[in-house]
């Protein structure tokens, strides 16, 4: 007879009942533990090791300091890189799109999603409760994005508006116009109208989401050993009936859930969270919200299918809505140091709470016996007048005594030199467990004081070798199936190519083309050690390769020696990848199979005999000089001819340079002497003006003088003109 299907109501029993069995064990097994962890990490270690009255409360970090110097060493480990994941290719046919799956798989977790934080969060839940949570699955919530857009013309908003290649057009959100005047081609003014955009278009579909969830938020079959195949798995939070309704259940539905008890579990109390709500808004009341990953028969044929169930509530809670899923179990769990047939891995937390607890007694103590030896006790023999004085002394305070009576101090042995030497052995049996200690932190000058070089190296090299097993262990047993998953999800879900910006470079997935089948390789070749350990070994290996090369083709395998041409490319890259240089791929050429395959075929090319081509060579040469020579002798004469054209031409440029010389001189001449000739005319009728202004003077004068003359020989005319005859006017006007 054929079973019957499964009932709304029997899935709700099955999924209530696989609840509480969870939290039960997860309550009596992983709960205190978590919460212990917590409470040592942040140092509330009262009711661990509670301190006596009027002591010393000091609390000792182990927990928080050791995670505090392994968590760098291990980010640095998984981001050292930008391809933390490697696809590797099937076959041969699948190495392309395998380079394709590595692009597209490391750019969803780094870019797509929070990828640091994702790795920082499950990295040190693992450091401090064993297993780090991830959750990874597809979200069919379509993807918006919203844009702005201004001083658009009407014709710029409609091409804007136009419907995308799969008809989808844009939903406006908002829109305002506003007239302008601008000038038009022929001077005239035109109205243009302006449009400001805001927008809201569909990029995806939907998304691949990859998330660390807190290690209290998971809840898991108590007898599984591995996550993925687990009978139930279940991720449940604590939402407003708000929040519920926006995710798309029925109100009536969510109205009827439980509200959700005060949330005292032991971690929400050591992470200190603040779970109030308000009393007087019902939609903002908090339930229990369970996503379960539960297998059960659902069709009645015998074999169980992966079923997600959302469930409101606890044992007396409400089924939301229920299918049957088609993809993989979403939760992953990256552990520390994984004990094997069991899911529970151990901690650092586990490897150091006791040492925490023994170095917090022992400092405590440290510091008591010097509270005491700093300020001992003291014995009174006889009476103190002012005993306040004695029990609470002031500077420079007396105390009274009667006659006869003296102070003793109570000596305390100090023991803070055989506490200290207990606390180095304490860090010692740190160092052996989890590789933290001063001689893995740095160059500590005392512990190098006793130590060789080569022995400091050994002691580094150890350390590293503990954290380079914690990243392989969380590599391995934990990201390697979270991005197996991932490519998986994405060659089932994204049915379109999709143009990525990595490196600068354009690349295109299309998910639909990968083998589902490729492995993933995490990368954690490097980072595990010091940079100048890794750049030797590296210096080493591209040394070992030179030399092969060198050795092929001084061989003759000159395939053999192209061959190794990527190899070099890819030890030099790297190396620049050791050092910290993000995309050293950037510095080194591509070596793809085309080119080397390239390569070979010109090397494989025949080659001429040596002596046929030492002859050809010669008698190319004694070509060469005999067209030499010719070609020196025609030049020879072309030069002859050519000097005798310009040993004219020269003699012509001087016969007229000296022509022009001649003419400029005679030009120059005739410019002075015509200078002259005008300075000699002014000077004549600056002469002549001079002569006539004279002329006129001396006559008038001489007539003055005639007529005085004249006056006088008339008184003695006789006497005067027999001393002085009178000259003639003609003569005197000339």
């Amino acid at each position: 007879l054929m079973a019957e299907k499964l009932t709304d109501t029997q899935l709700s029993a099955i999924v209530a009942q696989q609840i509480e069995l969870a939290k039960a064990h997860d309550r009596s097994a992983r709960a205190e533990p978590r919460s212990k962890a917590l409470d040592y990490f942040f140092g509330n270690m009262d009711k661990y090791v509670p301190p006596e009255a009027n002591r010393s409360k000091v609390v000792s970090r182990d927990v928080a300091d050791t995670i505090g110097w392994l968590l760098p060493d291990i980010m640095k480990v998984f981001t050292a890189s930008d391809r933390m994941a490697v696809a590797e290719p099937v076959g041969i046919e699948d190495a392309e799109q395998a380079e394709e799956a590595t692009d597209g798989l490391n750019y969803v977790f780094w870019k797509d999603n929070k990828g640091y934080e994702i790795v920082y969060a499950a990295t040190w839940d693992s450091l401090l409760t064993g297993n780090g949570i991830v959750k990874t699955f597809y979200d069919d919530t379509p993807v918006y994005a919203t844009s702005f857009h201004s001083g658009m013309t009407d014709d710029q908003m409609a091409l804007l508006l136009a419907p995308d290649a799969e008809g989808e057009e844009p939903e406006v959100l908002a829109h305002s116009a506003e007239p302008m005047m601008l000038p038009g081609p022929d001077g005239a003014v035109v109205t243009v109208t302006l449009n400001d955009l805001k927008i809201k278009r569909k990029k995806y579909d939907g998304r691949f989401v990859v998330e660390a969830i807190p290690p209290e938020e998971f809840l898991i079959d108590g007898d599984a050993i591995c996550t993925d195949e687990a009978a139930f798995t279940d991720h449940w939070q604590r939402k407003t009936r708000s929040e519920l309704v926006a995710m798309g259940y029925d109100k009536e539905l969510v109205w009827s859930i439980p509200v959700a008890g005060k949330s005292d579990t032991a971690e929400t109390i050591a992470r200190d969270l603040n779970m109030n709500t308000s009393a007087n808004d019902e939609s903002m009341e908090l339930v229990d919200y369970h996503e379960c990953f539960v297998r059960v028969d659902v069709d009645g044929d015998g074999e169980a299918e992966l079923v997600r169930a959302c469930y409101g509530g606890s044992s007396n809670g409400v089924l939301l809505d229920w299918e049957t899923w088609e993809d993989e179990n979403p939760f992953d769990d990256i552990p520390c140091e994984p004990v094997p047939h069991r899911w529970d891995a151990r901690s650092v937390a586990d490897e150091t709470m006791d040492i925490q607890d023994i170095k917090t007694v022992l400092t405590r103590q440290l510091l008591n016996n010097t509270y005491w030896n700093n300020n001992p006790q003291r014995a009174v023999i006889g009476k103190v007048r002012n005993p306040d004085q004695l029990d609470n002394p002031t500077f420079g305070g007396t105390v009274f005594l009667d006659t006869g009576s003296s102070i003793v101090d109570l000596n305390v042995e100090y023991i803070g030199d055989k506490a200290l030497n207990a606390i180095t052995y304490i860090d010692e049996v740190r160092q052996q467990r989890t590789g933290v200690g001063r001689q893995s932190m740095a160059l500590d000058p005392e512990v190098l004081q006793n130590q060789t070089a080569e022995a400091s190296r050994n002691n580094r090299d150890a350390a590293y070798s503990q954290k380079d097993l914690l990243a392989r262990n969380m590599a391995e047993w934990g990201w390697k199936k979270v991005f197996r998953k991932l490519m998986r999800l994405m060659i089932k879900h994204q049915d379109y190519t999709r143009t990525l910006m990595i490196n600068g470079k354009e690349v295109e997935i299309d998910p639909r083309f990968w083998n589902a089948d490729m492995d993933i390789t995490i990368n954690v070749g490097l980072g595990t050690g010091s940079r100048d350990r890794d750049l030797m070994m590296l210096g080493q290996v591209l040394q070992s390769q030179l030399m092969l090369a060198d050795r092929f083709m001084a061989a003759g395998a000159v395939e053999q020696a192209i061959d190794m041409l990527p190899k070099i490319i890819a030890t030099m890259t790297k190396m620049a990848e050791s050092a910290g240089i993000r995309n050293p791929e950037d510095f080194y050429p591509e070596f793809t199979e085309e080119k080397v395959a390239a390569l070979k075929q010109m090397a494989a090319q025949p080659k001429p005999d040596p002596a046929l081509a030492l002859e050809q060579a010669k008698g190319q040469v004694a070509m060469a000089l005999k067209d030499k020579d010719t070609e020196v002798a025609q030049r020879t004469a072309e030069i002859g001819a050519q000097s005798d054209v310009v040993k004219n031409r020269a003699e012509l440029e001087a016969d007229l340079q000296t022509a022009a010389a001649d003419r400029e001189k005679e030009i120059a001449l005739a410019t002075i002497n015509a200078s002259i000739e005008r300075e000699r005319i002014a000077s004549a009728e600056r002469i002549k003006g001079a002569e006539l202004m004279n002329a006129r003077e001396i006559a008038a004068a001489q007539i003055d003088k005639d007529l005085t003359i004249a006056r006088e020989q008339m008184a003695n005319s006789a006497h005067i003109a027999a001393m002085k005859p009178k000259p003639e006017p003609a003569a005197k006007a000339n």
